[in-house]
């Protein structure tokens, strides 16, 4: 599509900027945000959060994949687990029933979304929500680039009144790495939730293998960022120089087979997943796809 603008007055440009930013993928609406991040008046004594990595599978969590995130691991003593995603092949291997599993501590027969058309609402109490319930003062955050994830999940919020929550729609893992590291300093949420999409977009695009070059690419790139957020924000000590006791979880939501998941084979339905505890706080055991909501709860009330 060419335009040739040399004879467009004001109200012709701003009329074609609106429609540019309408038909574009990488358009206007792909930037949203609720509520303020403002400076967190103290720093959190404990805090909690949960990258979520979309799509990746149990068997490219590996030295040469994820150098950073196996490396981390060891450090720590641990080794990563795995998950029943489709809680005995009775939910469907999509990634919104999944991630909704994990932020509501409970499965899709209970919370009602069963695939990614499922347009709500969210019939369970969210971590937020339950968060705010105990502690008045607890403040959190969500970061997503995926529009449905954000869409359910605040759709459900708004009709809960005094939740100290900033939730922000980006345009794409770079774009939420840059909010984590601008936002993070200051803000220091109680609970946060971030998710990374280019490993399930790469496997879209071409499969859900360790052996596909796209793939793995993407796998590679998201250890990276990973990496490069847990130096710069969750390693660091918070803008009052406090450094709270910290639980990381990194948990995917489904695995995938050809260029698809869905259903219930065995790379579909396992998924993997760590839990990082702060220095001197017990292993955190994750058995259950539903488990991280919960143990996040259990930690920071």
């Amino acid at each position: 599509m060419v335009f040739n603008t040399r004879h467009f007055t004001l109200s012709s440009r701003l009329k074609l900027l609106l429609t540019l930013c309408a038909i574009s993928l990488l358009g206007c609406s792909r930037s949203e945000e609720t509520g303020q991040c403002t400076a967190a008046p103290l720093a959190p004594v404990r805090q909690v959060i949960i990258i979520g990595i979309d799509g990746l599978r149990t068997d490219a969590v590996s030295p040469v994949l994820t150098p950073f995130l196996s490396k981390l691991a060891e450090s720590n003593g641990l080794v990563w687990g795995r998950v029943d995603v489709s809680n005995g092949r009775t939910q469907q291997t999509f990634s919104a029933p999944g991630w909704i599993s994990v932020l509501t501590s409970s499965w899709a027969s209970e919370h009602g979304i069963v695939d990614n058309d499922s347009r709500g609402p969210v019939k369970s109490q969210t971590v937020f929500e339950r968060l705010q319930t105990r502690r008045a003062d607890s403040r959190s955050m969500l970061i997503t680039s995926w529009k449905p994830l954000y869409d359910l999940v605040e759709g459900r919020l708004r009709e809960t009144s005094g939740l100290h929550h900033a939730a922000f729609l980006r345009k794409n893992d770079a774009a939420v790495e840059q909010e984590v590291l601008t936002t993070w300093p200051t803000c220091q949420p109680d609970l946060a939730f971030i998710h990374l999409d280019a490993v399930d977009d790469a496997g879209h695009k071409g499969a859900f293998d360790p052996n596909d070059p796209g793939y793995a690419a993407a796998v590679r790139e998201t250890d990276a960022r990973i990496r490069r957020l847990w130096e710069k924000a969750f390693a660091s000590p918070t803008a009052q120089g406090a450094r709270p006791q910290r639980l990381v979880f990194f948990v995917s939501d489904h695995g995938g087979i050809g260029n698809k998941h869905g259903r219930f084979s065995e790379t579909e339905r396992w998924a993997p997943v760590l839990a990082i505890s702060p220095a001197g706080y017990p292993a955190v055991k994750i058995s259950e796809l539903v488990d991280v909501g919960q143990a996040s709860l259990d930690f920071v009330q």
